[in-house]
C-alpha cells in the first residue's frame, strides 16, 4: 500500500512536468521461458503512474511516457517479476521486451478450458479452474488417478467399488453432483462413456451413466484441468457440475518408466498384507523433423481386499457371525468342491492394461495435423451376495424327470452343502480415436480453425460364475454368458476462433455427434426359464409340495438379456454455438457464450452463459458467471433392460427387481412413465482470486445450481401379481427430482523460497457443499423416489471436505511430503429416514511422501496413504450381511498402504 501512495505521490508532483514535457511511447512483449504470450502480465512506471495490460499474445503499449529514463516492471501472477531501465527521447518509441521466469506456484500455469481465446491462468480466469500438471499427479501412493482427484479436489468424491457393474466403473461426484453430470475432455474433445450404467451405488450415482476416468493412465497425463462451473453452453450436453480436461504429453524424445508397489496395512478383520503393482512407461519420438509421436503404457495388478465379517455358515455349515475373519479364494471350475462360497466386502480383484498415444504434425507453418485416443483391456471380478442353503428359489429338491416325479428326486443342496455366492466377471475393452486438422486460414488472417472427427467405445463383457437357473434343475450350468453391454460414441467438430480486435475475439462452431448403447443377447440359460420352472406346483411320491416358491427363472444374481431385450438404441445430435471474449479495458473482461443443439430423441435446446472478471490495483481479481445446462438422458437410461437381485428395503429379504426402460407397457401402464426429458440446470457463480503477498495466490468461490428433471433410478415398486413371473418389483428412469446445491470453493497456495536455494509450498483446498431435494413429482399416484435415498442425496457426501498439502524440498534431490485430508460427518445410506440412519464420525486421514533423485535419471518414492491405518466409524446397518463398515462413504474402507515407486528417465 505504501508504494501504491509513494507512486500516486510522485504521479501528482510531477504533473506539471509531464503536461508541460514531450511524451514517448513504450512498446513491447512479455513472454513465458518457453517465449508463449503471457496475456494480462501487467506492465508499470510507477514513478510516472503509468502502466498497461499485454493483450492476448502478451504484446503492451504504455502511451504518454516523459522523457528520461525509467524503471519498468512486468509482474504476472506466479510469475517472478522483471525490472528494466527503459529511456525515451524527443517522444520517441522505446522498445523492452520480458521473459518471466515461473515461481512453481500452483495456479500460475496457462490453462486452456473454459475459454477459446488465449489461455489463462486459474488467478485471471473468469470462472473457477484448477490446474494439476504431472508432477502434482503422481503424489498420490497406489497410482489411482482418482484418488488423486479426491486429495486436489476436495469437491470430488468417490465412492468404494462396490454393487454389481459399480464394481468395476468407480462411482464418483463433483459438487454433490452425479458423475453423468460431469463433461470429461482429453485434449479439449469430448470422450466417450463407460457402457455401466449405475443401477445401483450411492445415492449420488444411482442411474448415472457417466465417463469412466480410469481409463486413463496417469503416466501419460501431461497436465489435467478442473473448471468448476457450468459450461454446457461451451461445450453441450453434461457439463452442469464442471468439465474436467485431460491434457495429454507431446515431449517428442525421452523415455520415463515407473514401478509402483503397494502393500496394504492389517484390517481390524485380521486381513491385510495385499499387494498392488503398477508398471507403466512413456515414450516421447519424434514424427520427422517437425511433429512428435508420445506413446504411454501402463499394466495394474490389484487383488480383492477383504474388509468384512464371514458367515461361519459358508464356511463350515453353523450359523452365525464369526470374529475370524477371511475371503476364501473362489475357483471358477465346475468342481464345486473346490468352490467357498464366501462372499466378500471390499475392493474387488482387478488388472488391466491401458495405454494412450498422442500426435502432432506440422504441414505447412500454419498447419498441423494431430491424433490421439486410447486402447485397454481390463477385468475385475465381484463377489455378490451369499446365498445359503435355506434359498428357496435355488436349493429345493425337485424331481429329476418334471413330466415324472416318480423317477426320483434330486437337489443341488447335496452339490452346494454351504450354499453358493455368485461371482461377476467383467472384460472391458475400451478404444477411442481422434484425428484432425487445425490452423490458420490464409484467406482471412487471424482466423484459426480446427476440423477433428472422433469414435470412442466401451465393451462390458459380462461371465456369472458359480451361480445356478434352478428352472433348469440338474442340467443348469454354473457359468453363464449374461450378454454383453457396449457404449459408442462419433463425433464430428468443426471449431473456428477469430481475434476481430485486440480486444475481442469471437469463437464460433458446428458439432454432428451419435450415440449408441447397444445390449447383446445373453445365453439362453441366462434368461429363459426352464423345464423345472413349474416345479412348486407338483408333488413328490408322498404327495408333499416341492417348494412354496417358484425357482428362479434365470441365472441366480444377475439375469442375462433377452432376445426381446437386446439391440442397439442411438440418437443424432447437431450443435452451434458462438463464444465470445471481450476485454474491454486492461481490467475488465467479460465472455458471453451460446449454444443450440437438436436431438432426435427429445427435441431442441438453447442455453447461454456470461461471464465477467474484474482486476483491481492488480493482487485482487473479482469474477462471476451465470449459466443455463443441460443434460440429455443417454440412449441407455431411456432404453435399458435388466433383472437383478436386490434387497426390500421394508423386509431386508431378497427380491427380484426388474429394470424397465421407463416407455416400456409395464411402466406406463401400471405407474405412468413416459419419456425422459433433459435436465436442466442454473448455474451461479461469485467469487474472487487475490494475490495478497508475492507468493500467496487465493481464490474464493460461491456457487449455486438448481437441477430441475433431475434424471434417477426409481425405487424398486411392488407388481401386482400375474404381470410377471420374472420379478417381483420394477424400477425405472424418471425425471422426478428438482434439487438445489450451494457450495463455497477455498482454493490457497504459499510458497516460501529458502536462502540456500530449497522452497517450501503449503496448499488448502476446502470445500462446503449441501444439496436439498426441492422438489419430487408423483409418478402414476405415487412418489417414486424413496425418502431414503433424498436422505442419502442430501447427507451421504461429506458437507465439509478439506486436504492441507505441505512440499518442503530440503535439498535439490530430498523432498518430503504430507497432507491431511478432512471429511466431515455424514449419515449412512441405510435406514428409511433420516433419524433412522446411523452417524458416519467425521475423520483425518493422513498421507505422507518421501522422494529423493539419485541422480538425474533415477528418483524413488517411499509413502503411506492413510498413514495411521484408519477406518470409518463402525455402524451395524448390514452387520446381519457382514459389513461393519459404512458400504458407500466416500471415506475408504480399506485402510493404509505403503509404497515404493521407483522412476527411471533416459
Amino acid at each position: 500500500m505504501y508504494s501504491r501512495f509513494r507512486a500516486t505521490l510522485v504521479f501528482l508532483l510531477s504533473l506539471p512536468l509531464i503536461i508541460l514535457g514531450q511524451n514517448g511511447t513504450i512498446e513491447g512483449r512479455v513472454t513465458d521461458a518457453e517465449g508463449n504470450g503471457l496475456p494480462g502480465a501487467n506492465i508499470t512506471i510507477e514513478a510516472l503512474a503509468l502502466g498497461s495490460a499485454a493483450d492476448m499474445n502478451g504484446d503492451f503499449t504504455i502511451d504518454g511516457v516523459s522523457d528520461g529514463t525509467h524503471a519498468v516492471r512486468a509482474q504476472f501472477i506466479g510469475y517472478i517479476s522483471v525490472t528494466r531501465s527503459v529511456t525515451v527521447s524527443d517522444g520517441q518509441m522505446a522498445s523492452v521486451n520480458f521473459q518471466l521466469e515461473g515461481t512453481s506456484l500452483s495456479m500460475a500455469n496457462i490453462l486452456v478450458t473454459g475459454s477459446r481465446s488465449a489461455g489463462r491462468t486459474a488467478m485471471k480466469s473468469p470462472t473457477p479452474i484448477d490446474g494439476f500438471d504431472d508432477i502434482t499427479l503422481r503424489r498420490q501412493g497406489n497410482g489411482d488417478l482418482t484418488e488423486t482427484l479426491k486429495a486436489l479436489v476436495p469437491s470430488f468424491h468417490a465412492t468404494p467399488l462396490t454393487g454389481d457393474g459399480a464394481a468395476f466403473v468407480r462411482p464418483t461426484s463433483l459438487r454433490g453432483l452425479p458423475p453423468d453430470d460431469i463433461l470429461v475432455l482429453t485434449n479439449s474433445k469430448r470422450r466417450h462413456r463407460s457402457a455401466l450404467i449405475a443401477h445401483f451405488g450411492a445415492a449420488m450415482n444411482v442411474g448415472a451413466h457417466a465417463v469412466d476416468v480410469g481409463q486413463i493412465p496417469s503416466i501419460a497425463i501431461k497436465r489435467l484441468e478442473v473448471l468448476r462451473d457450468g459450461a454446457s453452453a461451451q461445450y453441450g450436453s453434461d457439463a452442469i457440475a464442471g468439465v474436467m480436461n485431460f491434457i495429454l504429453k507431446d515431449n517428442s524424445e525421452g523415455i520415463e518408466i515407473q514401478t509402483t508397489t503397494g502393500r496394504w496395512m492389517g484390517a481390524p478383520n485380521g486381513r491385510g498384507g495385499e499387494t498392488d503393482l503398477t508398471v507403466a512407461a512413456n515414450i516421447g519420438l519424434p514424427l520427422t523433423d517437425n511433429g512428435f509421436l508420445n506413446v504411454s503404457l501402463e499394466y495394474s495388478d490389484r487383488p480383492e481386499l477383504s474388509r468384512g465379517l464371514q458367515d461361519k455358515d459358508a464356511s463350515d455349515g453353523y450359523k452365525g457371525w464369526i470374529t475370524e475373519y477371511g475371503l476364501a479364494e473362489n475357483t471358477v471350475s465346475t468342481n464345486t468342491d473346490k468352490w467357498k462360497p464366501a462372499m466378500n466386502w471390499g475392493r474387488p480383484a482387478s488388472s488391466g492394461f491401458r495405454s494412450v498415444w498422442n500426435a502432432g504434425l506440422w504441414v505447412s507453418d500454419k498447419v498441423e495435423a494431430y491424433s490421439f485416443g486410447n486402447f485397454a483391456d481390463t477385468y475385475g471380478n465381484y463377489s455378490f451376495f451369499y446365498r445359503d442353503t435355506s434359498r428357496a428359489d435355488a436349493l429345493q429338491p425337485m424331481p429329476i424327470n418334471p413330466l415324472d416325479p416318480s423317477e426320483g428326486d434330486f437337489n443341488w443342496q447335496d452339490t452346494f452343502t454351504r450354499g453358493f455366492t455368485p461371482r461377476l466377471e467383467g472384460f472391458g475393452t475400451d478404444f477411442s480415436s481422434v484425428v484432425g486438422i487445425r490452423g490458420e486460414l490464409n484467406v482471412m488472417n487471424g482466423l484459426n480453425y480446427d476440423f477433428s472427427a472422433s469414435y470412442g467405445s466401451n465393451l462390458i463383457h459380462y461371465i456369472l460364475n458359480e451361480s445356478l437357473n434352478a428352472s433348469w434343475g440338474p442340467n443348469s450350468p454354473f457359468s453363464f454368458e449374461i450378454g454383453d453391454l457396449k457404449q459408442s460414441e462419433t463425433n464430428y467438430n468443426a471449431d473456428f476462433s477469430y481475434p476481430v480486435s485486440e480486444a475481442i475475439n469471437l469463437a464460433f462452431g458446428l458439432e454432428w455427434r451419435e450415440e449408441a448403447y447397444q445390449m447383446f443377447e445373453g445365453d439362453k440359460y441366462s434368461y429363459t426359464a426352464g423345464p423345472w420352472a413349474l416345479v412348486h406346483t407338483l408333488t413328490d411320491t408322498a404327495g408333499v409340495n416341492y417348494g412354496y416358491v417358484p425357482p428362479g427363472g434365470a441365472a441366480n444374481g444377475m439375469r442375462g438379456t433377452s432376445r426381446d431385450e437386446a439391440g442397439i438404441f442411438a440418437r443424432q445430435n447437431y450443435a452451434a454455438y458462438v463464444d465470445v471474449e471481450f476485454d474491454v479495458t486492461d481490467d475488465l473482461l467479460v465472455q458471453a457464450a451460446g449454444r443450440f443443439e437438436d436431438f432426435s430423441d427429445f427435441g431442441t435446446t438453447t442455453n447461454g452463459k456470461f461471464a465477467a472478471r474484474y482486476t483491481l490495483m492488480n493482487f485482487l481479481t473479482l469474477r462471476g458467471s451465470g449459466s443455463t445446462g443441460f443434460r440429455g438422458p443417454t440412449p441407455g437410461q431411456a432404453n435399458v433392460t435388466t433383472v437383478t437381485t436386490s434387497f426390500d428395503g421394508v423386509t431386508g429379504e431378497q427380491v427380484l427387481e426388474g429394470t424397465l426402460r421407463p416407455t416400456d407397457p409395464i411402466v406406463v401402464d401400471g405407474f405412468g412413465g413416459k419419456a425422459l426429458v433433459p435436465e436442466k440446470a442454473v448455474n451461479i457463480s461469485v467469487g474472487f482470486t487475490a494475490n495478497l503477498l508475492g507468493n500467496l495466490n487465493l481464490t474464493v468461490d460461491y456457487y449455486q445450481i438448481a437441477v430441475d428433471s433431475r434424471i434417477i433410478k426409481s425405487r424398486s415398486l411392488a407388481l401386482p401379481a400375474g404381470i410377471s413371473d420374472e420379478f417381483t418389483e420394477v424400477a425405472f428412469y424418471t425425471n422426478s427430482l428438482d434439487t438445489k446445491t450451494n457450495g463455497l470453493d477455498v482454493v490457497a497456495v504459499y510458497r516460501l523460497d529458502w536462502a540456500n536455494g530449497t522452497s517450501s509450498t503449503v496448499s488448502l483446498a476446502f470445500n462446503n457443499n449441501t444439496t436439498e431435494v426441492v422438489t419430487q413429482r408423483e409418478v402414476g399416484g405415487q412418489l417414486p423416489v424413496s425418502q431414503g435415498t433424498i436422505d442419502n442425496i442430501e447427507n451421504n457426501l461429506p458437507k465439509q471436505r478439506a486436504s492441507i498439502t505441505a512440499v518442503h524440498g530440503f535439498s535439490q534431490k530430498l523432498a518430503l511430503m504430507a497432507r491431511a485430508n478432512y471429511y466431515s460427518g455424514t449419515l449412512d445410506e441405510r435406514g428409511s429416514k433420516g433419524d433412522d440412519k446411523e452417524e458416519v464420525d467425521p475423520i483425518a486421514l493422513i498421507d505422507v511422501e518421501l522422494s529423493y533423485h539419485v541422480s538425474n535419471s533415477l528418483s524413488l518414492v517411499l509413502g503411506i496413504n492413510n498413514a495411521l491405518n484408519t477406518y470409518p466409524t463402525e455402524i451395524g446397518t448390514r452387520a446381519s450381511q457382514g459389513m461393519p463398515y459404512p458400504r458407500r462413504s466416500p471415506i475408504s474402507y480399506h485402510g493404509g498402504v505403503t509404497y515404493l515407486r521407483v522412476m527411471y528417465n533416459f
